[in-house]
């Protein structure tokens, strides 16, 4: 994007700002650089994707039983629970870099999380990553896929499970959502049944 600030002197004009980049610039008014700016010269170079001001979204995780050989899925939940509509503008094209886990095991006689055995369960976002804006207007919804590739490798007998503190929070910058602390169980199916069957891709309800 290219922008040019015109500064008008009398009846001459001269070029006062040219500048490229992802981000929006604007000039400082003497009043101190908003958060996340940085000034260049007179000018204070705003953040790609500024904070939102009001947001009510909430994270959650419907899903609490999953099974050996099912892959690994959960679908977290982000929705809209205020009067207005949200309007995201940073949204990942890739949904499930929208949002990041953290696992822990939850041992036997265990009644909460240890804060200092969280496991950030972190993948490599490609780049270029593609973006687009996401609104979701009050009670909707979008569901987010997300594995965890470690299930499937556990050694869990029939009849028996694991179970395994988890929290979330979205990956963005526009807003700060975290999930309240979950509790998920890992079940291996009985012989000659079937699992939970296939996570639901992501979509908006």
């Amino acid at each position: 994007m290219m922008a040019f600030r015109i500064l008008l002197t009398g009846m001459s004009a001269a070029v006062l700002l040219l500048g490229t980049g992802t981000g929006c610039v604007r000039e400082s008014g003497g009043g101190g650089e908003p958060d996340g700016g940085e000034r260049i010269g007179g000018l204070v170079e705003l953040p790609e994707y500024p904070p939102l001001e009001h947001y009510e979204l909430e994270l959650t995780l419907p899903q609490r039983l999953i099974y050996v050989g099912d892959g690994g899925k959960l679908n977290f939940k982000l929705t809209n629970v205020g009067k207005e509509p949200v309007r995201i503008i940073e949204w990942y094209s890739n949904e499930s870099d929208n949002v990041l886990v953290y696992c822990q095991p939850w041992l036997p006689g265990q009644d909460a999380p240890d804060e200092e055995m969280w496991i950030a369960l972190t993948f490599d976002i490609s780049h270029p990553a593609p973006r687009y804006a996401l609104e979701l207007k009050p009670g909707n919804s979008v569901l987010v896929e997300k594995v965890l590739p470690f299930i499937d490798k556990l050694h869990i007998e029939p009849g028996s499970e694991r179970r395994f503190f988890l929290k979330a929070e979205l990956n963005l910058e526009s807003v700060k959502v975290q999930s309240p602390l979950m509790g998920i169980r890992v079940r291996r199916p009985e012989p000659g049944g079937a699992g939970n069957g296939s996570a639901t891709s992501a979509r908006t309800e």
